[in-house]
């Protein structure tokens, strides 16, 4: 768990779990345009990617960016707000940046079926609401995850931009799913950006022609990546990044002709 501040907004990093992949198989149709990157991968050539959330309080109304993988893969979520000093009783809205199982994980209680936010109306991206409620078969973690919000009564579907607090805007970043989402922050003059899964390393950052295993559409990802890098080197503004290296906080600088990067180390 690490804070920062944009403007008036406080930005509190949450990583539930860090786990490895297989560069090759993240990104199975690099070949050699992998090598070097190789700075970037663990020993065994793996991609340790970070699951993280972001929660941001705006004044009095505080909105967690996505609940990660869950207790089913020994998810820290819960344990990363008490060390935040934050009830979950008391948080105001969740919103997802897209429907993936590592993004939902922590929605509802395993033994009781209720939210674990209780307070908390959940803002669902509506073309992924729609995209995975049409698959056959619907994934198992949104089955799961996201079905039962809707018959709660807790559930709002988002589209195109929406205002989720004075200074915070969610906006379409698609490709990664049909209605991936991005969170603008904008706040005394400072600006901010929760990213999700626009970018999956700093591979991609350093590479945006680099397809990944997990995007749902390659050719509109990249348009996306390319737009929203272009936007976030030009602005300058701290980014939270759902895989990017825990705690996912830091700025995409210049490098050449494309973008890095930058760590923000507090």
């Amino acid at each position: 768990m690490e804070r920062r501040r944009v403007g008036n907004v406080d930005v509190v990093a949450l990583v539930d779990n860090v786990m490895p992949y297989a560069a090759t198989a993240v990104y199975p149709e690099a070949g050699a345009a992998l090598d070097r990157f190789r700075g970037y991968f663990d020993a065994e050539g793996r991609v340790p990617l970070n699951f993280g959330c972001f929660l941001l309080v705006d004044g009095s109304r505080s909105v967690l960016v996505d609940t990660g993988w869950g207790p089913e893969f020994q998810g820290r979520l819960m344990a990363e707000l008490a060390a935040a000093k934050v009830d979950p009783a008391l948080i105001d809205a969740i919103v997802f940046t897209h429907l993936h199982g590592d993004h939902t994980g922590w929605n509802l209680d395993r033994a009781t079926g209720k939210p674990l936010f209780p307070k908390a109306r959940y803002h669902v991206p509506r073309a992924d609401w729609e995209h995975y409620g049409n698959a056959t078969p619907p994934p198992d973690s949104f089955v799961r995850d996201v079905v039962p919000l809707e018959a709660m009564g807790c559930m709002e579907l988002i589209e195109g931009e929406h205002t989720l607090a004075p200074s915070l805007t969610a906006i379409p970043t698609p490709g990664h799913t049909p209605g991936h989402t991005s969170i603008v922050i904008s706040s005394g003059g400072e600006r901010g950006f929760i990213l999700g899964d626009v970018v999956i390393s700093k591979a991609d950052v350093e590479d945006p022609d680099l397809v990944n295993t997990f995007d749902w559409d390659r050719g509109i990802a990249r348009q996306t990546r390319l737009k929203i890098l272009e936007r976030l080197v030009r602005e300058g503004g701290l980014v939270g990044a759902s895989h990017l290296p825990a705690p996912g906080l830091g700025r995409f600088v210049a490098k050449g002709a494309g973008a890095a990067w930058a760590e923000d180390r507090g």
